[in-house]
């Protein structure tokens, strides 16, 4: 991870995922094709080679159970209670992006949340809420290991943040828990 948080490892998987989601059902070219196959070699390395500095692997396990799930991810469940539980604690300002999220459908441009969240900056809420689902143990079956998805575009590698989005079976979870805290705040100030 970086001075500034920034965990480089977790970019670059996200970078790879979206690279290969975009390509999925067209025709690679053999360069792109040894290009990408080249930034997963780097990926699964980096990921083994962290896991071994951090203590966490050792030398004699297999480095196939180290390699970056670049597939089917495994199937959260979502439930009223552990969405309740992210927003719990999460920031005010993720709590306020879950609310513009759902209010939107489950996906909303950047401009449009910023207009709605009234945060200029949605980079603490996104990253207060990715941690928060990381400590309720969720983040393992999400794409690139992340509650709020970043959709780049017309380039996933090299576009900036075009809108956010929420896991789309995360969002029935997320509106009944937004509805039982909303009604709980109600409550406590009457």
């Amino acid at each position: 991870m970086g001075e500034t948080g920034f965990d480089d490892l977790e970019f670059a998987r996200q970078q790879l995922h979206l690279a290969v989601e975009e390509l999925n059902g067209s025709e690679m070219t053999p360069q792109l094709r040894v290009q990408l196959g080249l930034l997963a070699a780097q990926v699964a390395v980096a990921g083994r080679l962290s896991a071994l500095l951090s203590g966490n692997d050792t030398a004699d396990s297999d480095p196939v159970d180290t390699q970056p799930d670049i597939g089917e991810a495994e199937r959260v469940e979502w439930t009223p209670a552990v969405a309740a539980q992210i927003l719990r604690s999460s920031t005010p300002a993720g709590y306020r992006l879950v609310q513009a999220l759902i209010a939107e459908g489950g996906s909303a441009p950047v401009g449009r949340l910023t207009e709605l969240t009234g945060d200029s900056l949605l980079r603490a809420a996104t990253q207060s809420l990715n941690v928060a689902a990381r400590r309720e143990g969720v983040t393992h079956g999400l794409p690139e290991r992340r509650l709020i998805q970043a959709i780049r575009y017309p380039n996933p590698l090299t576009s900036k943040v075009a809108a956010y989005s929420l896991p789309a079976e995360s969002i029935p979870a997320f509106t009944a828990a937004i509805e039982l805290l909303d009604d709980l705040h109600r409550r406590l100030h009457e």
